[in-house]
């Protein structure tokens, strides 16, 4: 895996140049690149996107600012360019990348949110880091407290290209956990969110070859999620869909 192509110093002249704020790593991503380089962990996409939706300001925002519905595919293809990014690219490949993000989000704001607030980035690394350890738990086994605690540390590097401070990121997993759990109790699923989340599990502009893919990344999605989230999003799975989950993945 090497620093995705589309973006570079001369793209990024095209736009009015804004040098991004890019901190230094919390820890170096050696432990992320070893998992990223396999397709699977692209499985929990749909899981990461419906947590950062919960949170009303990113739900909002993507509702008023984008054209989500119709561009489903597109935004995932453009997703992975910037993990990979985050991950890969050198300084100079960073602030070249990251600037045309930061130009795109400055006008991106509107009552009670803003693109460039980092607890909205946080939230977002937050996301990412657990889906890795869901896809992973769920296709190849537990990971070792040393190893979730590494590939944590790692996962803040998804925050940081977007404006999060690294003392925003909880020190340790153990900091992390509250966090997280406030969040997973405390954030709401808005009818924003709720739309969003039919757009995003059933959509309509997708190639066909896709398309029977789709009940089984549903499934995988909505067994993943915490069950107050599935509630509210609507999407409770019932006692035949569990089973078929657990035979699906031969546990």
């Amino acid at each position: 895996m090497a620093c995705p192509a589309g973006y570079g110093p001369k793209e990024a002249k095209s736009l009015p140049y804004e040098k991004p704020v890019i901190f230094e790593n919390i820890a170096e991503p050696k432990e992320l690149k070893s998992y990223l380089d396999d397709a699977i962990y692209l499985v929990g996409g749909q899981y990461a996107i419906l947590l950062h939706f919960a949170h009303p300001g990113l739900a909002q925002g993507t509702v008023e600012h984008s054209n989500f519905a119709s561009r489903i595919l597109n935004r995932l293809q453009t997703t992975a360019p910037f993990l990979n990014a985050a991950v890969y690219c050198t300084q100079a490949e960073k602030e070249a990348i990251f600037s045309v993000i930061h130009r795109s989000h400055s006008s991106v704001m509107g009552e009670g949110y803003f693109a460039d607030d980092p607890e909205l980035h946080k939230w977002t690394a937050a996301t990412l880091y657990m889906a890795l350890v869901v896809v992973h738990e769920t296709f190849f086994g537990k990971l070792s407290g040393e190893k979730l605690e590494v590939l944590y540390k790692e996962s803040a590097i998804y925050g940081k290209p977007l404006r999060m401070p690294p003392d925003m990121w909880p020190a340790t997993l153990d900091d992390f956990w509250p966090y997280w759990n406030h969040n997973i109790e405390a954030l709401e699923v808005t009818d924003w969110a709720k739309a969003l989340s039919r757009d995003l599990l059933y959509p309509k502009h997708i190639p066909l070859w896709l398309k029977p893919l789709g009940p089984t990344a549903r499934l995988l999605t909505v067994t993943w999620l915490p069950e107050r989230m599935q509630r509210e999003y609507g999407l409770e799975i019932g006692a035949s869909n569990e089973a078929c989950t657990i035979w699906w993945l031969g546990m």
